[in-house]
């Protein structure tokens, strides 16, 4: 082997090994320090994208389960408003009870009456004020959507999962709970909104004070129609049947059409050509038989709360079930984003003594290299 000095091939190579090492050695102290295998691109690419993928589903199921809870605080908020509107509708038919005995004179059956008028108000109290981080739930209005009639459905959607898809979302109706939606409404006889249309110019009348609609002169194939609480109703005048055409035939084929829209809390009678529209059973116990009646009304208004009661208590007990498979979910995710991006100490600490110890032994080779050199200079001592 020739004897040189200008190439120190052995301290080349001890301090190539010393870098490697060295480098071996950072990582080792990188994922110790930080609790992380992964800790650029450059240590693992396929695992920073996965681990990244499985952050975005932690964090949205995370979001989800919250969702679920808050959900289920909103839903548990509406059904105990309904619980206590169903005591009141149990203390007023208890009132109609006592006064359909005609143990009672008319006196007693007015301070029995203003009772009930009160226990109506609450029930409108609660069904208007009732809510949950501001948003009213009992007043049949959608989520940022106007609402006159507090007659129909609000409809809520919640988002129980970490994708944007419909399954990742629950669909609750939660229906108005005044005494108009209920049919407990007052003793006025009138709709909210009542409000002519002609089609083809045939004049008919409406009232809007007293809730009633008068048929004036028609004739066949006559287009008609009215809008009611925002409904528009429209016949065709049937035929040149005499009765068909007459104002008691026309107002039973408007009968008959604004029974079929199915108008919340409105009935309809009609008697030689006037319509009589009602909105609402009103309560009163002013006498045995119309107590008795109310007693049928209020009875009608607590099968519509119980319903709703029943509705709202199985998606309460659904989100449940959704809240304890989300758990379950995101811990399982959690695990595997682990699994993937944690160090583990165990390997790491076997690494980095044994790195430890190279980088001395390439230290100490490099200084033996380094002297091993200097034997050169006996040969020029001659």
């Amino acid at each position: 082997m020739a004897l040189s000095v200008n190439t120190n091939t052995a301290a080349l190579m001890a301090q190539s090994a010393a870098s490697s090492v060295n480098k071996s050695m950072e990582t080792s102290m990188e994922r110790l320090s930080t609790g992380k295998r992964i800790n650029s691109a450059a240590d693992d690419a396929a695992g920073v994208a996965i681990a990244s993928r499985l952050t975005s589903e932690i964090k949205g199921t995370n979001q989800a389960i919250r969702n679920a809870m808050d959900a289920q605080a909103l839903i548990d908020t509406a059904e105990g408003a309904h619980l206590e509107v169903s005591n009141l509708l149990q203390r007023m038919r208890e009132i109609a009870v006592q006064s359909s005995n005609d143990t009672n004179d008319a006196n007693d059956r007015a301070a029995l009456g203003d009772e009930m008028t009160a226990l109506t108000a609450e029930i409108d109290r609660i069904a208007n004020n009732t809510s949950w981080a501001g948003q009213i739930l009992l007043d049949g209005a959608s989520p940022n959507a106007a609402q006159t009639t507090q007659t129909g459905n609000a409809a809520f959607s919640f988002h129980i999962g970490s994708k944007a898809t419909a399954a990742d979302e629950i669909a609750v109706n939660i229906g108005a709970t005044g005494s108009t939606a209920l049919g407990l409404a007052g003793s006025a006889n009138k709709p909210t909104s009542l409000t002519e249309i002609t089609d083809d110019g045939t004049a008919f009348t409406v009232s809007q004070t007293s809730g009633t609609i008068t048929v004036g002169t028609v004739a066949a194939s006559d287009n008609l129609s009215v809008k009611i609480n925002g409904t528009t109703v429209a016949i065709q005048v049937k035929s040149t049947d005499s009765y068909e055409v007459s104002k008691t035939g026309v107002a039973q084929q408007f009968k008959e059409k604004i029974d079929a829209a199915n108008i919340a809390g409105l009935s309809v009678s009609h008697s030689a050509g006037v319509l009589t529209l009602n909105v609402g059973n009103a309560v009163d116990i002013s006498t045995a038989n119309k107590a008795e009646t109310a007693i049928g009304t209020i009875d009608s208004a607590m099968v519509l709360i119980n319903n709703a009661r029943a509705d709202l208590g199985a998606v309460s007990n659904r989100l449940d079930s959704t809240v304890s498979n989300l758990t379950n979910v995101s811990n399982n995710l959690a695990a595997g984003k682990g699994r993937i991006e944690d160090a583990d100490f165990a390997a790491e600490t076997t690494n980095l003594a044994k790195t430890q110890i190279l980088q001395q032994a390439s230290t100490a080779m490099l200084a033996q290299a380094n002297a091993a050199k200097q034997n050169v200079l006996s040969l020029l001592q001659g």
